[in-house]
């Protein structure tokens, strides 16, 4: 196999690559990339046998052929490359890669390609979503999920395919985050599926600049495409809790804030919070809401934030990370709080945007 590369296109694919071929598995062979030619295309290849990536390369074929790479020494090596010089790469005897690029040559030791896992094919019926949506339900909602193992059918994302809308939802049972698009045709009998973590971060990487993503759907496995690469990922099985239950349907309070008055206010005073919880108070009144933390080892801090509207007094308390994390993914100028008291869940919404929601459970008040 020759081939001859521009340093951008190279080390672009490399990097998309690599949170997958993380060299965690006891297989030897899943730390590294497959390098294919064939057909006039140039193609990188990456699994850990739960999640595949295959992305197609701009380059120039001198000769076909595959071999497989350590993804890490590669994207170390073409990393450093000049900018301005092509990097021409060949095989040579017992599945060596040399790496030529102005004065420099460099040998990688590979393995076969023959020993490399196939990605699962999947034929089952496709959808089309806009990357922008996609890349916007990831976005607003991955935060969200749990990472623990306790509890796997909460660690990743559900996609809910309903009659008037697709809804997606991250929750830990402390905290939700809930994002919609217009109805997506489901594909099949299909009513929904739960996409892992770890492949969340992986389709955004991915796809990050993608204009449209199709979704085939096929038992276990969910692959996902555009015209430059092709990502395959298996399925969390089981049932996701009915999560609408956790989101009331009415609130005695409203409150309109500014996030950029209330983001660094929540940041400020919960750095005196205790470490033990995070825990913070809010207290709601007509004109302001009041910011405060307190913890015998460290200190106090209180922080008054001017609202824009508030409907009805309250007070509660809050994990200050779950709500910085909250706050920072809400895209709007200003948000809406909406409480009812001391025990009941808080729900934020950005203000203009009706297809974002988050809630988070309060924590029980310090005496």
């Amino acid at each position: 196999m020759e081939l001859t590369f521009e340093k951008d296109n190279l080390l672009y694919s490399l990097q998309v690559l690599q949170g997958v071929a993380s060299g965690q598995s006891t297989l030897p062979i899943l730390a590294n990339v497959l390098i294919q030619a064939a057909d006039g295309t140039i193609t990188c290849v990456a699994t850990d046998l739960e999640i595949g990536i295959k992305i197609r390369v701009d380059g120039v074929i001198q000769e076909e052929g595959a071999i497989t790479v350590s993804a890490r020494k590669l994207a170390d090596v073409v990393k450093e490359l000049p900018e301005d010089k092509t990097i021409h790469l060949a095989t040579t005897a017992n599945n060596r890669v040399e790496i030529t690029c102005g004065d420099g040559v460099y040998k990688i030791i590979g393995l076969p390609d023959e020993e490399f896992p196939q990605l699962p094919a999947i034929d089952g019926e496709s959808l089309t979503i806009d990357g922008d949506t996609l890349r916007a339900l990831l976005r607003r909602t991955e935060f969200a999920a749990a990472t623990e193992e306790v509890r796997y059918f909460l660690n990743g994302l559900y996609f809910n395919f309903l009659a008037d809308r697709t809804e997606v939802v991250a929750t830990d049972s402390r905290w939700l985050a809930l994002a919609h698009c217009d109805p997506l045709k489901t594909p099949g009998d299909n009513d929904g599926f739960i996409l892992p973590l770890k492949s969340v971060k992986e389709i955004a990487r991915t796809f990050a600049d993608a204009s449209e993503v199709t979704l085939s759907i096929f038992e276990n496995q969910i692959l996902f495409a555009d015209g430059n690469a092709v990502l395959t990922t298996r399925l969390v099985d089981g049932d996701y809790p009915k999560y609408e239950k956790l989101i009331p349907e009415d609130t005695t309070g409203r409150a309109v804030v500014s996030k950029e008055s209330m983001l660094p206010a929540v940041r400020r005073v919960a750095l005196l919070s205790n470490p033990k919880n995070y825990s913070i108070t809010l207290d709601m009144e007509t004109e302001q809401i009041t910011i405060s933390s307190k913890t015998p080892e460290l200190g106090e801090a209180h922080e008054t934030v001017a609202v824009q509207s508030c409907t009805a007094t309250a007070r509660f308390a809050i994990d200050a990370r779950l709500l910085i994390d909250i706050l920072v993914h809400i895209e709007t100028e200003s948000l809406a709080i909406e409480f009812t008291g001391e025990f009941a869940p808080v729900v934020i919404r950005p203000v203009g945007d009706e297809r974002h929601i988050c809630l988070v459970m309060p924590m029980r008040l310090e005496s």
